[in-house]
């Protein structure tokens, strides 16, 4: 027996299926979504490699590239006069590097010959006074002739020779009537040339005239 009574509102169950749709739904979208991919190789074996395309530019082959890149820019062709001229140029520029490696070489060598002259000094005034006999005498020698390979030259002044200042250095002068121009008497150090220029001026004693007797 119902317990409705006469005139109440009828209640009828209804039941929200919209969660229920939207479920199934969204599991159909996944599943079409993310498809089975194939575990191996197609059984046609390796096919080409496909690359995902990032622009909307046409992709060109390398090999086309670089034949591109040839005819564009090909090798330089050089006439003769031009690599007469090359050659030139290097020729010059080992010619300027030996000069350049000999000057060095000249001036070193130069340095050194002249901070051993007074060397050479010292035992010339040994020999002078009597001292070191013939052992000293011939070192002497021997290193004159090392020191003249390399370019050391002796300025020979003689006795009596005329007076030049642009060749000779006067350390001492004195009133001589038997002269009548400046005369050197005597040498009190050795003059020395390197390859032809002069390194170090004869130090000499110089005669000069008397100039009462020229009066006279």
């Amino acid at each position: 027996m119902s317990d409705e009574r006469p005139g109440a509102p009828r209640k009828v169950k209804v039941q929200d299926k919209r969660h229920t749709a939207a479920s199934e739904v969204g599991a159909g979208e996944a599943v079409s979504a993310s498809p089975a991919v194939p575990s191996g190789p197609p059984a046609g074996g390796p096919g080409p490699v496909l690359l995902e395309e990032t622009s909307d530019q046409e992709q060109v082959p390398v090999g086309e590239i670089q034949d591109a890149v040839e005819e564009v820019s090909p090798e330089p062709q050089l006439s003769l006069a031009e690599l007469q001229r090359m050659k030139a140029d290097l020729e010059n520029a080992r010619k300027r590097m030996v000069r350049e490696q000999t000057r060095i070489t000249e001036h070193a060598t130069r340095r050194l010959v002249e901070r051993f002259l007074p060397v050479l000094d010292h035992f010339q005034l040994a020999l002078d006074h009597g001292e070191g006999g013939k052992g000293i005498e011939l070192a002497i020698r021997q290193a004159a002739d090392v020191l003249a390979g390399e370019g050391l030259e002796e300025v020979d002044v003689a006795e009596g020779t005329q007076f030049d200042p642009r060749l000779h250095h006067a350390v001492a002068t004195y009133h001589d009537p038997s002269v009548t121009v400046d005369t050197v008497i005597k040498v009190q150090r050795r003059g020395y040339n390197f390859k032809g220029q002069p390194l170090r001026s004869p130090e000499v004693v110089v005669a000069q005239p008397d100039p009462q007797s020229q009066e006279a």
